[in-house]
Formats: structure tokens, C-alpha cells, sequence
């Protein structure tokens, strides 16, 4: 990997400051912050001005109630589907962990059987 070479073989004092680069004899035509022309403003329709806000709704007992059976029933579906995908996950990596062990421990079962085979003979 080649370093990164600075900006010729300029010393950072040599550069120069903000305050040199535009000077006090800057051309008349030279547009500034203040010089920059703005077309006219627009005036947005009232419509845009201030959007009509509804006001909020008073919602009876029996509207609550079914509201929160709905938010609950809502929030039961959503929690028990991540709990069934992290539980397929966990599942999945015992699965794996039981094959990988007993494909670790299978050499040393085998040879335990072929000796007590033997031995009974």
C-alpha cells in the first residue's frame, strides 16, 4: 500500500489564509452574499399557508376497549413471530451443535463397541 503524498512539496504555512485569497480588490461585477438577486416570493395558496388540522376525536368507552383488544391482539401476532424466528434460530444451532458432537464423539463409540463385541466373544 503506497502512503498518500501531500499536495506537492508545499508547506502547510506557505499556504495562504481565507483572508489572503479574496482581497479588497475584488471586482465590482464579483457577486457576494449580499449581492445575490432573489425573485420574487410566491405567495403559497392559504391552503398551503396553514393546512387544516382535524381536531383530535373523542373516542366513546366501547371504541377504547375495542382499540385496545385490537392493539393487543396486534402486539401478541408481532411478539409471537419474533419469538418463533429466534426460536427457529436457537433450534436450528442445537440441531447443528447435537451433529457436530456426536459426529465428534462417533470414532470413540465405534471403538468402544468393536472392544465390548470383541471382549464378549
Amino acid at each position: 500500500m503506497t502512503p498518500i503524498e501531500p499536495f506537492g512539496n508545499v508547506n502547510p504555512d506557505d499556504l495562504p489564509l481565507l483572508t489572503q485569497v479574496v482581497d479588497e480588490e475584488a471586482p465590482d461585477n464579483f457577486l457576494t452574499l449580499t449581492g445575490v438577486n432573489t425573485p420574487e416570493a410566491v405567495t403559497p395558496a392559504p391552503a398551503i399557508l396553514a393546512p387544516a388540522v382535524p381536531a383530535p376525536r373523542v373516542f366513546s368507552e366501547q371504541e377504547m376497549q375495542q382499540l385496545l383488544h385490537q392493539l393487543e391482539a396486534r402486539l401478541e401476532t408481532m411478539i409471537t413471530g419474533k419469538l418463533k424466528h429466534h426460536l427457529e434460530q436457537l433450534h436450528q444451532q442445537a440441531v447443528e451443535q447435537t451433529v457436530n458432537e456426536l459426529k465428534a464423539g462417533l470414532p470413540e463409540l465405534l471403538r468402544d463397541a468393536l472392544n465390548t463385541h470383541q471382549e464378549s466373544r
